[in-house]
């Protein structure tokens, strides 16, 4: 499964032709206009060339009479560049993008790095290969704190689900297995999923996926689920772990991810009392020590 980080590195071939193609255009335009400058940088090639020849033969006379003869074509160079008001760097390549400097990402005033707007493209494809192709409309910032009431307490659910992405645990002992039970229709999918394109954002490597899915996802996709920065698993359910081989699929999941201290986050309808004591014992007994990203039992 190809990361945002992939996908950007590639995206570079084509940043890069770009830039090269900006940068011929601009010479053919300076040289248009100001034939003479193209006359001295043609003279200037001439004398490097010659001058590398006479390195080679070790003649320091010549050598010493082509670094003369650069030195006073640079001047005529510099004198039309700055009485035509040329931009002294019309021959140099430049980044496309001045926001990330063709890097693909940006660093925020806090530290913060993400993905830089220049990469859209990417990133959105890395959505749609990371199991959210059927959420494009999905965002991160639609998501309402005051949806259903209770802004105060969907606020605090919303910073430990991003604190677990994090990998940053407000118990003593950190846990890597996360939690997050809540009624049908109180907008865990939306969470959930934006939770998983605000990792993407990041840079990291994050899939969401459907607990009853797991068993139909190919298995290098499933190799990669064991080592991705971050893992939602949507719509958990006791009895789906029962069935189909799911419990066995997420059981090898789990105890890889767990053992590198992966953050992994279980989504429900079901509160952790009821998933403990009727989901498959492998799962279950995981389950017992995982953290909640909501701290109510019953929700």
């Amino acid at each position: 499964m190809k990361t945002i980080k992939d996908l950007i590195s590639e995206g570079l071939t084509e940043v890069s032709a770009t830039s090269d193609i900006i940068r011929e255009r601009n010479v053919k335009r300076v040289y248009s206009e100001f034939p003479e400058l193209k006359e001295i940088d043609s003279q200037i090639l001439n004398v490097r060339n010659s001058r590398f020849i006479a390195v080679i033969d070790k003649d320091e006379r010549l050598i010493r009479r082509f670094d003369i003869a650069e030195e006073e074509l640079q001047t005529k160079r510099d004198r039309i560049i700055a009485v035509n008001k040329i931009d002294p760097e019309f021959d140099i390549a430049k980044p496309v993008c001045d926001k990330c400097n063709d890097t693909g990402f940006t660093e925020g005033a806090d530290g913060t790095v993400k993905v830089c707007s220049c990469r859209r493209k990417e990133l959105e494809m890395c959505y749609e290969i990371s199991g959210m192709a059927d959420y494009s409309s999905y965002r991160m910032k639609n998501y309402r704190d005051d949806y259903l009431g209770d802004p105060a307490g969907r606020k605090k659910i919303k910073n430990r689900f991003l604190k677990a992405m994090l990998g940053i645990s407000d118990n003593a002992d950190k846990t890597s297995l996360w939690l997050y039970s809540a009624a049908p229709q109180s907008g865990k999918t939306f969470l959930s999923i934006g939770i998983c394109k605000t990792a993407i954002n990041l840079g990291k490597s994050a899939y969401y996926v459907k607990c009853e899915d797991l068993p139909n996802l190919g298995t290098d996709t499933l190799e990669d689920l064991k080592r991705i920065d971050f893992l939602v698993i949507d719509d958990f359910a006791d009895e789906v772990t029962l069935y189909n081989n799911v419990g066995s699929t997420l059981n090898n999941i789990l105890e890889i991810r767990a053992a590198s201290g992966l953050p992994t986050v279980l989504v429900s309808s079901f509160p952790k009392n009821v998933l403990v004591s009727k989901c498959d014992m492998r799962i279950s007994g995981k389950l017992s020590s995982a953290g909640l990203i909501n701290t109510k039992e019953g929700n």
